[in-house]
């Protein structure tokens, strides 16, 4: 019929594009979700490995005992001693998983080993050394260790002699590979008082 033309090239290439510049913006936005979506993922993953590692010291050291131990060769080991990058100690609360008979104390110790924050315990409370232990943290480029003292100060060292006696607190500072610093502090089990000699029970 006259006055009836359809669309001209021109038309249809800018049409053509206008469709392409939307698909393409569409194909961004939903690149950019599921980023993020990663980003996030990611995210809570670290946050629930980071909450478990802090379970799991808070847990150990909550339960430190004032129980000194033997060595392999029978050297005596100070129930709690720590450097700068690491420390051990013995923690009550240690129940047999596989329901074996075994000690409800055990040594545990943790240290800084090729670029991991490790875990190890020790198969027998005396006479063996702290096994490898297993990875709590990766990627880990330094740590620093720090111990609280009765009167308040911090120390990067600590030895339970004499008496066995056990630092308040104890700070772990992690300086992780491309993210930010992780510090943590615990409180330690509560050291006994000495009994009082003399005192009539009541």
């Amino acid at each position: 019929m006259k006055g009836e033309r359809g669309f001209t090239l021109v038309e249809m290439l800018v049409a053509l594009s206008i469709f392409a510049a939307i698909a393409a913006m569409g194909v961004g936005l939903l690149r950019s979700s599921v980023d993020t979506q990663d980003a996030v993922q990611e995210r809570l993953k670290a946050m629930g490995g980071i909450n478990r590692l802090r379970a799991v010291m808070a847990n150990d050291l909550a339960q430190a005992v004032q129980r000194s131990t033997r060595g392999p060769a029978g050297e005596a080991i100070p129930a709690f001693i720590g450097s700068s990058n690491g420390f051990a100690f013995v923690h009550g609360g240690a129940g047999s998983l596989d329901g074996s008979s075994r000690p409800n104390v055990e040594r545990v110790g943790y240290a800084l080993v090729g670029g991991e924050w490790r875990r190890a315990t020790q198969p027998m409370l005396d006479g063996t050394p702290l096994g490898e232990g297993d990875r709590l943290v990766g990627e880990v480029a330094a740590v620093v260790v720090r111990y609280r003292d009765e009167r308040g100060n911090w120390n990067e060292n600590w030895t339970s002699e004499p008496g066995d006696r056990l630092p308040r607190a104890v700070e772990v500072r992690l300086t992780r590979t491309g993210r930010e610093t992780l510090t943590m502090s615990f409180l330690t089990a509560p050291t006994l008082p000495p009994p009082t000699i003399g005192t009539p029970a009541s």
